[in-house]
């Protein structure tokens, strides 16, 4: 058994057919449902042109892409804050001194444990008693930072401890201190296979911007509910617009997130390869190591023969 089916044995004739069976199976069901929900939709008059006059009017396209674009706005404001508390918090819950490991990991489960939702409200409440006066934008940021940058730093400290020590270890071993072999060996290379997962914190902070609408924040739920109680027979048209618009930023960071592990995956068969040849080489030179040996040693003996 090869090492890549070493936690994963292929599937056999009988399972390949079980498989097909049950995917023909599982899409026909899928099928009846949607054709169902469609029928009921259809026959409630949720299709009619009227219900979705509304969105073809350019104001209100407009009104739901400024939405969209505060959306993107937290969240790219959100992603790199919360990014660059959770790598110090990750290096901290691994630190060799205790006080500092102790505050990290109850900054961590502090913050993971309290759902994002009650952080925010309890954001919006604590911030203006102590007078810090924000705008909508700046408590969502505040209370969606504070809970991914513990969410991420655990997966950074997972990303790190993946690597073994002996990468640390070798750093190390030419001199380097421990901060340094932190920062610029290992660091570098937990952060390149953790590429996939943080893709997946930014789409998991994507999606929770839309817990802004409780604020409000002007995002692109909070606009969908405006349009929802301007046009109340357009309340269904306007979740499933905003339900594609989320789902079209969704489907580019999972095209990212496949893309970048298909790119590691060539890279790691190309280094593979390249050390099998590597390898290879240096076992056909030590195996002709002998034969050069010998050939050294006959040549003064061929040397004296033709003298002679």
């Amino acid at each position: 058994m090869s090492a890549d089916n070493l936690l994963y044995e292929p599937p056999g004739p009988v399972a390949r057919r079980r498989n097909r069976i049950i995917s023909v199976v599982g899409v026909v069901l899928l099928f009846c449902f949607m054709y169902a929900v469609g029928h009921r939709l259809e026959t409630s008059g949720q299709f009619d042109a009227h219900r979705w006059k509304i969105f073809l009017h350019p104001g209100t396209l407009k009104f739901l892409f400024d939405g969209l674009m505060a959306t993107l706005l937290a969240a790219v404001i959100s992603t790199v804050l919360a990014f660059s508390l959770a790598v110090p918090l990750a290096i901290a819950r691994l630190s060799n001194r205790f006080w500092v490991r102790t505050l990290a990991a109850g900054y961590i489960g502090c913050f993971r444990a309290v759902p994002l939702l009650l952080l925010i409200l309890f954001t919006v409440i604590l911030l203006p008693s102590i007078g810090l006066h924000w705008s909508a934008l700046g408590y969502l940021i505040f209370g969606m930072v504070l809970h991914h940058s513990a969410m991420t730093a655990e997966v950074v400290r997972a990303g790190i401890l993946s690597l073994g020590r002996g990468q640390k270890e070798a750093a190390l071993s030419i001199g380097m201190r421990d901060h340094q072999a932190m920062m610029w060996v290992v660091l570098p290379q937990a952060l390149k296979l953790m590429l996939p997962t943080l893709v997946s914190a930014v789409l998991a902070i994507v999606q929770d911007t839309s817990l802004g609408y409780i604020i409000p924040y002007e995002e692109l739920l909070r606009r969908s509910q405006q349009i929802s109680s301007f046009a109340p027979q357009s309340l269904l048209q306007s979740a499933f617009i905003v339900t594609v618009m989320y789902g079209f930023v969704s489907a580019l960071l999972l095209a990212l997130r496949r893309w970048i592990e298909r790119r590691q995956a060539y890279d790691s068969r190309n280094q593979r390869t390249k050390t099998t040849v590597t390898e290879g080489n240096f076992v056909e030179a030590v195996e002709a190591a002998p034969v050069m040996q010998s050939g050294l040693r006959s040549a003064p003996d061929r040397m004296s023969g033709r003298d002679q």
